[in-house]
């Protein structure tokens, strides 16, 4: 690829990777469906004038998406951050959503795996385990199964994703986005309280996040990332996905002083590495893992 598309590839995996520390900022105010419910009304907002362009979509995958990919996955890990895990913790444990991906490829498509997919998922299942036997996890262990079941709400979201039609961006973005609004508002209703004070009080650091999270991290990473994917091969843009972990590690340190142990580094080099294997030995499937 030339210079600018890798440097838009660096960008695209520093939005993401960042989106987790954001995010945490954001939690600081927010509960998880709240935060998620502001983020998805700001995203809607801003791309209700493209969408009326597009066709309208088969409406019950787009509900079916908001509930596998939003719901679910999104939720999920929120819901972990909240309850006090690390971001570099739920970093690792969503990189599972490829491994788990691969499997269930491999049980409804029949998705061959071969040796060395089998051999990246065994790495890459390995280094959680690692992982699983830190501080930060073992302190909060039931965040972290949660986190690990976003993951599979992840790939559960690819498998429906290679089941639907394609289609453009801007309608993959919005409509799951604003189904998702009415679902995340009766959580918070149920499960969280003090909605109004919080708008009220909320600090601009966490006004920041919402809005980091629905720009950078929707709009310019994914619309980046498929503006490349249209332009060059699947197997030269997905493995810059890999710095994504990278990223949001970092930041999750210079941001939250959160320390890097040992186990944590033989653990998140073996996800990684694992994840790696998977991706450069499937691009195609990658793709939509990495979106």
């Amino acid at each position: 690829m030339p210079f600018y598309a890798v440097v838009a590839a660096v960008i695209v995996s520093f939005c993401w990777g960042a989106n987790f520390t954001a995010s945490k900022f954001a939690m600081e105010y927010f509960p998880p469906f709240m935060f998620i419910m502001t983020r998805f009304v700001g995203l809607s907002i801003l791309l209700f004038p493209f969408v009326l362009k597009h066709k309208l979509p088969n409406f019950r995958d787009m509900i079916i998406l908001s509930l596998l990919y939003i719901s679910m996955h999104f939720a999920l890990i929120f819901i972990a951050m909240h309850m006090g895990l690390s971001v570099s913790s739920a970093i690792i444990a969503t990189q599972l959503g490829v491994p788990f991906s691969c499997m269930l490829a491999a049980i409804f498509f029949k998705d061959y795996l071969g040796p060395w997919r089998t051999g990246g998922l065994a790495l890459a299942f390995l280094g959680v385990i690692v992982v699983a036997g830190t501080p930060d996890v073992s302190k909060h262990s039931f965040a972290f199964i949660i986190a690990l079941i976003g993951a599979i709400g992840w790939a559960l979201t690819n498998i429906h994703m290679k089941r639907m039609e394609p289609m453009g961006v801007v309608p993959m973005l919005f409509w799951p986005g604003l189904f998702a609004v009415p679902q995340m508002l009766i959580l918070s209703l149920i499960f969280e309280s003090n909605q109004l004070h919080i708008y009220e009080t909320a600090a601009w650091t966490a006004w920041a996040g919402v809005s980091y999270s629905a720009i950078f991290s929707s709009l310019i990473g994914y619309g980046l990332w498929t503006w490349l994917l249209a332009r060059y091969p699947m197997s030269h843009v997905v493995p810059y996905s890999l710095l994504v972990p990278v990223f949001g590690i970092y930041c999750g340190m210079f941001f939250f002083g959160e320390t890097l142990n040992t186990p944590l580094i033989i653990g998140a080099v073996l996800t990684v590495a694992g994840v790696a294997i998977i991706t450069i030995r499937r691009p195609k499937l990658a793709e939509l893992e990495r979106v």
